[in-house]
């Protein structure tokens, strides 16, 4: 393996959580009994602890959020994880860029291994993230995703109709895979692609797009249908219904 018992992970924790009709930071509704992002942090600390790897974590939040974070950050059981929490932007790639821009104060190496996992996928395993590590510290992998095999067909629309689109053609499900996070880089990939970004006003809305825009080949590793991501109401009784059937 090519990387180093290190793992840099940024957490994008920014975004609005409009859909969720809700006053409340979703990151801090409960999913049984816990809180989204306790859940979410309290997983990765698992996988250092059992892997005995060094875990550095950057935290993304909206603007002007930094000290509220810090007071409900401080004192839990994960709180040493946490190495910076910084401002988000106005767009993914711009708040994804900021939180690359933090781990420069904690001189990775080019081979070190760095994830960018949504917050809000508290139900990410221990063993997805392993296979996420164990995969981007190979040295013939320099970016890849947690992903699933589709299991609905899809359908390709012609682009120029917005009510009842046409469809244009139906891409074969069994090449289909729906991504997921964590996303994973070589440092020097990663602050490659993000300085580029930044340099021509590149946006994505998945981080790893800028690898493929950039010429990099990002392989798919294995992840969980668990893995989803709190983004509506709906999404928390989900979520309750997944951990009653993983315990």
């Amino acid at each position: 393996m090519s990387c180093s018992r290190k793992l840099y992970v940024i957490f994008p924790a920014a975004g609005s959580g409009s859909r969720m009709h809700s006053d409340k930071n979703k990151l801090l509704m409960e999913v049984d009994g816990i809180a989204v992002i306790d859940r979410t942090l309290s997983a990765f600390k698992k996988f250092a602890d059992e892997k005995d790897i060094d875990l550095y974590c950057v935290l993304v939040v909206s603007p002007g959020k930094i000290a509220e974070w810090e007071e409900y950050l401080d004192g839990k059981d994960y709180s040493s994880i946490i190495c910076a929490i910084t401002e988000g932007g106005d767009t993914r790639t711009k708040s994804v860029g900021n939180g690359v821009a933090v781990l420069e104060d904690y001189s990775p190496d080019d081979n070190d291994a760095v994830f960018i996992h949504d917050a809000a996928r508290c139900l990410i395993d221990t063993d997805s993230i392993s296979r996420c590590f164990d995969a981007i510290c190979n040295d013939d992998i320099c970016v890849c995703v947690s992903g699933v095999k589709t299991k609905n067909t899809i359908k390709m629309v012609k682009a120029d109709t917005d009510e009842s689109p046409l469809v244009e053609s139906t891409p074969d499900r069994n090449l289909l895979y729906e991504v997921q996070t964590p996303q994973c880089f070589k440092y020097g990939v990663l602050t490659e692609c993000y300085f580029e970004a930044s340099a021509e006003g590149y946006e994505a809305t998945d981080d790893t797009a800028l690898a493929e825009h950039y010429g990099y080949d990002v392989r798919i590793v294995e992840g969980s249908y668990a893995n989803i991501k709190i983004t509506t109401p709906e999404d928390i009784a989900i979520a309750e219904a997944l951990l009653k059937n993983m315990h």
